[in-house]
């Protein structure tokens, strides 16, 4: 079983504080004013490799006449390595359709020594800060801080505006490098209530303190360790310090000139339920679920479909994935209509995947919108109905007993597996009678692999090798994706490892059927290592367990595989007269303490032929951070296994 999350959920409503609060105060010097602490820093000392460190990130969010959400951002960051002058170009993203936010205000500050070690101040010049439109939806502010090096100290600020008090967005203290003190201050507007939800490592304090009197609440962390990206890892934002918030309600104040009473209280959407009537009731969403559909496509959908159930859903699935193209843009909505997505075949994969669910429900199945959160994205907070904790909207379809998830922008993941990027996460079902959570998993399919080697040793040791790599399920969606996207460059990976004198064929198919494994066969000749009189003879080919990926002392964050993982190497080698093994490797077994990770290899001799057999099953797809010791020796010691070579010798 997995050991419990290191992170913790509260959900408290502001005004509210029965919880009793630790508050510390670090003095932070005024803008652009450096202290001889920071100017003497050479290295993080809780993070000595860390190639920058975040001195200071403060902000407070506040509101103005018009009850508009304004936030002052406040960053300081000194560099320490070569590699983190990059940090002194700043790009600061905002939310531009129907200019729902404005970033304004915008200052900069860069301190270094000269060559005389004398303090050299500069500052940013307006004319080198400049605003582009990303999309439809998003903006971006950037500028590059002048005679950025390795000891400058950096920090520049800004204002972001935006139309809404409740465009009010998390707030995450730790970043990819240290962070030394980051402190978020929210005055809240008045007779508003708000959840909030602290997600943090147990290990790491917080600072909350509320201020009743002033109706705000400030939040502090200090020296927070960076976040690295670490192999596979399902998102960092799942393992990052951080606050959410979200309204929860809002209350009407009546004065009838004797006393003040509240008269009504508006209630956002605070579980499930409301937020499922909310998206259906909504023009974006659900009336976009019963939109009339052209005629001429439904009617040669329908005509094609003639089969049962399932026959119809992978149908319909394959003419909209085939016909549609994702423009990259992701959405959970409709908001401009399906019109133009139908006419022109390309749209946002809110649009294509409710599209699918219109096609689907037309065509007398059982189809709910589902709300999802890709692993990247970030895992759901189940406690409570943040809409912003999903990245978009797929196909939810209800056969029997059995359920499937169908992407219409997926054009790799057929009609009978889940999206690979969806797997052990959680859903939300869009539906006003049934909503529900739902766990995401695939169990009944796994990353599967075999492979068989034939080969013929030549007594000068080289080897003429025959290769037959099936890659099924997951194992072959990953591989696909690449094979499709640049077939000369999949080939030039695929026989990269190793040290190849000639390739004879190769070859690729299964490619365009859902059914098949994706097949390589290969004919090749290659050399293996030498030391001394020995050849070594090694079968660990084509299992892509070339490295290990887990080589750091500790782990920040949860290992995520996705889904269960096979391997299975065969090789059957013909000797020549002239060489013969010294000693085979010993038949072994390594198993992890869960027994959710094996390897088993076996080595047997028949005359000139030898025959290895290498079987590596993983039947657990999550591991904690606190398992990692075990998960990093089980690697360490299977990649031992899987290069021990078999040494050949001249026959005296």
């Amino acid at each position: 079983m997995l050991s419990k999350n290191p992170f913790h959920s509260l959900v408290l409503v502001l005004f509210i504080f029965s919880v009793k609060t630790s508050w510390s105060q670090k003095t932070a010097t005024g803008f652009g004013e450096f202290t001889q602490q920071e100017m003497a820093l050479k290295e993080c000392a809780f993070d000595k490799e860390a190639e920058a460190v975040v001195l200071l990130e403060k902000a407070e969010s506040n509101y103005d006449d018009h009850y508009n959400l304004v936030t002052e951002h406040r960053i300081r960051i000194k560099v320490l390595k070569e590699k983190g002058i990059g940090r002194g170009d700043i790009h600061i993203s905002y939310y531009s359709d129907e200019n729902y936010e404005y970033i304004g205000k915008i200052e900069a500050a860069v301190f270094n020594y000269d060559a005389g070690q004398k303090p050299v101040w500069n500052k940013l010049d307006r004319k080198s800060v400049y605003n582009k439109k990303l999309n439809k939806y998003y903006s971006e502010i950037s500028f590059a801080l002048p005679n950025i090096q390795v000891g400058s100290i950096f920090e520049y600020k800004y204002e972001s505006v935006m139309k809404s008090y409740g465009g009010l967005r998390e707030w995450v203290f730790q970043k990819d490098i240290p962070v030394l003190l980051s402190s978020f201050n929210l005055i809240i507007l008045p007779n508003a209530e708000f959840t909030y939800s602290i997600y943090k490592n147990s290990f790491i304090p917080i600072t909350v303190k509320p201020d009743s009197q002033n109706g705000s609440v400030l939040f502090e962390m200090h020296d927070l360790p960076g976040l690295r990206d670490e192999k596979y890892m399902s998102a960092a934002n799942d393992y990052l310090q951080r606050v959410k918030f979200q309204f929860s309600g809002f209350k009407r104040v009546e004065n009838n000139g004797y006393a003040t009473s509240v008269s009504s209280t508006t209630t956002y959407t605070d579980t499930w339920p409301k937020l499922a009537k909310e998206l259906l009731d909504g023009r974006d969403f659900g009336a976009q679920l019963t939109r009339p559909l052209p005629d001429a496509m439904m009617g040669q959908l329908l005509l094609e479909n003639t089969g049962d159930a399932y026959a119809r859903m992978k149908h319909i699935h394959d003419y909209v994935r085939t016909h549609f193209t994702w423009n990259g843009m992701s959405s959970k909505f409709a908001s401009d209509g399906l019109k133009g997505t139908l006419e022109k075949k390309t749209g946002t994969n809110g649009e294509i995947n409710i599209i699918l669910i219109n096609f689907l429900k037309a065509a007398g199945l059982e189809a709910d919108p589902l709300l999802v959160s890709e692993r990247a994205h970030g895992s759901v907070d189940t406690t409570y109905p943040y809409l912003d904790q999903f990245s978009k909207v797929v196909a939810y379809v209800t056969i029997g007993d059995k359920k499937y998830i169908l992407d219409g922008t997926d054009r790799q993941t057929p009609s009978f597996m889940v999206p690979f990027n969806l797997l052990n996460t959680t859903g939300f079902v869009v539906n006003k009678k049934k909503p529900a959570l739902v766990q995401i998993q695939n169990a009944a399919k796994k990353n599967l692999n075999l492979i068989t080697l034939t080969g013929t040793v030549q007594p000068s040791g080289s080897i003429e090798l025959n290769a037959t790599v099936d890659n099924y399920d997951y194992g072959k969606m990953e591989k696909k994706a690449r094979y499709v996207q640049d077939k000369k460059e999949y080939e030039k990976d695929f026989f990269a490892p190793y040290a190849i004198q000639t390739i004879d064929s190769f070859s690729v198919s299964g490619a365009a059927s859902d059914s098949l494994p994706l097949r390589h066969t290969a004919v090749f000749k290659y050399t293996p290592e030498k030391t001394g009189d020995y050849v070594l003879l090694n079968c660990n080919m084509f299992s892509g367990f070339d490295a290990n990926p887990f080589i750091s002392d500790w782990r920040f964050s949860d290992i995520d595989f996705g889904c269960n993982y096979t391997c299975s190497i065969n090789g059957t080698f013909t000797l020549p007269e002239n060489l013969t093994p010294d000693a085979l490797p010993k038949n072994i077994k390594l198993v992890i303490p869960d027994h959710s990770m094996t390897i088993i290899r076996q080595v047997h001799q028949n005359g000139n032929e030898l025959q290895v057999g290498i079987q590596i099953d993983f039947t657990k797809t999550l591991y904690s951070a606190d398992e990692y010791p075990d998960v990093q020796d089980f690697y360490k010691q299977m990649l031992i296994i899987l290069n021990e070579p078999i040494l050949l010798k001249a026959k005296s």
